[in-house]
């Protein structure tokens, strides 16, 4: 039983990489985990990198001929295939750097946690002589520095580069790193670690009895600068003197930055909250908000599959990338919809940034200017990992999950700077690619060619016209841009006659097919069907909704992944099957998740729930993913308050059983913070905080009385009109006859 619902406790030795306990900031991350006599740390750095590629930057065809010749493309003639065994051909996020405490004996038992609340740990260790040894870590959140206090001097104290004759390394082997070099200065260890072709990572220590202070910095070589030298050049000098100053300061001030730290934490548990008669999901939900905080700051880099923690003896899972689909979208839904939109400020930057590579790719792709293709898997500077221009990287369709991304920032915002700055130009040139690939059909409406809805496979992964999910987003999209062009005094009518010619979304008996032939036929784990019920929010609560719903359950779980389940919970909650939405979780939570709540893929603990599998799809147990875990968070807001168009619906996600609950500040589209109080399986009270001037309508489930807003009686009826006003507060009540 879990005894604190804010602390996570690891209990047994963490042997294995995804088993320990973890800190970070969004810029650096820790890992803590145990072999024989040592505390193994992996200390990863979000700018760890390998980034060249001697290929030519050229397709082998462009988009037009994918369309004229399909089987070309299926049998790999038109696509440039990944070559995992030549040395010079490398996109891929590197292994994390190692901290490594030798105690004086073997360690034979482990107790630890992780307090929640202010994102540090204490941890005792019996050692085979029966002595114990305590110790309390922490990564500052806001500064770059790992803290390790122990209560012992026996031991040996060691920062590592990469050891590239580990058999789990081969790629850095063959790409010939200089090994990585020691050098002190005062106080202070530093070990420089060369990678890429020109990049340099420098991990420093101060060790003073019984307190351990590592700080790990990454930098590119100048243009000026001789790769053949890197340990004499200036960037590495200026390395090694930044983190000497900032360990310097920080043992000299460590009472006033961990004072900070502490009230940084403090003030992002202040900003939302649940309470849930679910001991499982209301740990659940803190362990996740505690990842989210410590991956994604407002000045980091976006968040990729693995975050600050990847391993530091193996390469990072499926290269550590950004994947532009549900993984990307995914560790972001949390921030928007807890009160936390400022945490994925880095993403919109960042992908802003990127621009000029991704508006590179469509015209070399496409033919097409001023447009913007995003790869499937992505490294820094929209370029693509695992081959710039393999089978993935050339589909169509993962600039579309960015861009319903930009427009959630702003519906939830309403930055006006963002969106004169970001949202309105990165979305106008997705716009531009997919009306430069449009065409009209014999109906008289455009259709878009040679779509797909994510690892959906007939053989090879079906590929048709008009997939559900491209024309659904497309829809919002120009919806969306033509409102953006009000807003900012641009004219947008090109918007509503693309939309108005764009065909439009089709339905079945079945709800929304994968493709307008094609209805859902098998198992799998995207559900990209069901993405104008979520994310988009353009149908909730309809005939439509529950018959896709029921199609996706109806072909079974064999082929779902970890994610699959708290997606379904989000789906659940917006049929108004909270049952169905609570038990999606509760899944993921007992079956997919590592010792340390790490989210795990595939089946590899046999529990039963997919088909069986000895691997992690593909990968050894110890790779994992953060998105699963984050939507968890995503989905327990939604099963308090969502909102589809101009509706908001209430408590429609709440399971039967829950007798009382409450939700703190879950913010909607608008920004407006809902908070809502549900006692004896009636709501109580809902209050809503109005984030800006709007007319919207409410909808209540879970009603056991008279409803009254303001303290007025209203009508019995589905839906009640409200208009609110920027800075008010209003409360809807329940009362008894």
């Amino acid at each position: 039983m879990i005894k604190d619902n804010k602390r996570l406790v690891i209990d047994r030795l963490p042997k294995h990489f995804n088993e320990g306990l973890f800190w970070g900031n969004g810029h650096i991350g820790g890992i803590l985990y145990v072999n024989g006599n040592t505390l193994l740390f992996s200390v990863d750095n979000v700018r760890l990198w390998e980034t060249r590629d001697t290929t030519e930057d050229l397709p082998a065809a462009q988009f037009k001929d994918f369309i004229k010749n399909p089987e070309m493309f299926h049998n790999g003639t038109y696509t440039k295939q990944t070559n995992l065994q030549e040395p010079r051909i490398w996109r891929t996020h590197l292994p994390g750097l190692s901290l490594n405490i030798a105690l004086e004996d073997e360690i034979i038992d482990f107790y630890g946690d992780i307090d929640l609340n202010e994102g540090s740990s204490d941890i005792q260790v019996t050692l085979i002589s029966g002595k114990k040894v305590n110790c309390h870590v922490y990564v500052d959140s806001n500064v770059n520095v790992l803290k390790v206090q122990l209560d012992t001097t026996e031991s040996k104290v060691e920062i590592m580069g990469w050891d590239t004759s580990n058999g789990r390394l081969p790629e850095l082997a063959q790409w010939n790193y200089p090994k990585y070099r020691e050098e002190k200065t005062e106080l202070v260890t530093h070990v420089v670690q060369p990678f890429s072709e020109r990049g340099l990572a420098v991990i420093s220590l101060i060790e003073l009895p019984k307190q351990i202070y590592i700080t790990l910095n990454v930098n590119s070589l100048s243009e000026e600068e001789d790769i053949n030298s890197p340990f004499s050049s200036q960037t590495k000098l200026e390395l090694v003197k930044r983190n000497t100053e900032l360990l310097n300061n920080y043992v000299q001030m460590e009472a006033i930055f961990k004072a900070a730290h502490d009230a940084s934490w403090n003030e992002f548990w202040n900003r939302v909250d649940i309470t849930i008669p679910n001991e499982r999901l209301q740990h659940a939900f803190y362990v996740e908000m505690y990842k989210i905080f410590a991956n994604e700051r407002k000045d980091s880099w976006p968040v990729t599959l693995q975050g600050v923690w990847n391993n530091d003896t193996r390469m990072p899972a499926w290269y550590g990338d950004w994947h532009n689909d549900l993984n990307v979208q995914a560790c972001y839904w949390p921030a928007y919809k807890t009160n936390n939109i400022e945490l994925a400020d880095a993403y919109i930057d960042y992908y802003t940034k990127s621009i000029p590579r991704l508006s590179e790719r469509a015209y070399k792709l496409f033919g097409i200017k001023d447009a913007i293709h995003c790869p499937v898997m992505m490294g820094p500077e929209g370029y693509g990992v695992g081959g710039e221009w393999c089978f993935w990287n050339v589909l169509l369709g993962p600039e579309l999950f960015v861009a319903t991304d930009f427009c959630w920032y702003y519906e939830y915002s309403r930055d006006l700077i963002k969106l004169q700055t970001s949202i309105y130009p990165f979305v106008e040139k997705v716009l531009n690619l997919y009306q430069g690939i449009a065409y009209q059909g014999e109906d008289g409406y455009y259709h878009i060619p040679f779509t797909n809805s994510p690892e959906v496979f007939k053989g090879p992964m079906l590929i048709m016209d008009d997939a559900t999910v491209v024309i659904a987003t497309l829809h919002y999209l120009l919806e969306h841009m033509q409102h953006y062009a009000q807003l900012l005094g641009k004219n947008g009518e090109h918007f509503a006659e693309f939309n108005k010619k764009l065909a439009p979304l089709t339905t079945t008996k079945k709800g929304y097919p994968l493709f307008p032939d094609e209805d859902v036929f098998e198992s799998h784990r995207h559900f990209c069907q069901l993405y104008p019920v979520f994310p988009l929010g353009i149908d909730a609560h309809s005939k439509t909704a529950e018959l896709s719903l029921h199609a996706a359950i109806d072909l079974g779980f064999m082929e779902y992944a970890a994610w699959s389940f708290p997606y379904l919970s989000i789906f659940a909650s917006r049929c108004g099957k909270g049952n169905m939405a609570r038990t999606a979780l509760e899944i993921y939570c007992m079956a997919f998740r590592a010792r340390n709540t790490f989210a795990v893929n595939g089946d590899p603990n046999q529990n039963g729930i997919l088909k069986i599998s000895d691997t992690n799809a593909g990968e050894t147990s110890d790779a994992f993913t953060l998105e699963a875990g984050f939507m968890v968070v995503a989905a327990l807001s939604e099963m308090f308050v969502h909102r589809s168009k101009d509706t908001v619906y209430v408590a429609y996600g709440i399971p039967d059983e829950w007798n009382s609950c409450s939700c703190r500040d879950m913010t909607i589209e608008g920004g407006h913070k809902i908070s809502v109080v549900i006692e004896k399986y009636t709501i109580k009270n809902v209050t809503v905080h109005a984030t800006c001037d709007e007319t919207i309508q409410f909808s209540f489930a879970k009603i056991a009385g008279v409803l009254t807003l303001c303290g007025e009686r209203l009508p019995v009826q589905e839906k009640y009109l409200v208009t609110l006003t920027k800075g008010e507060t209003i409360v809807f009540g329940v009362c008894h006859e």
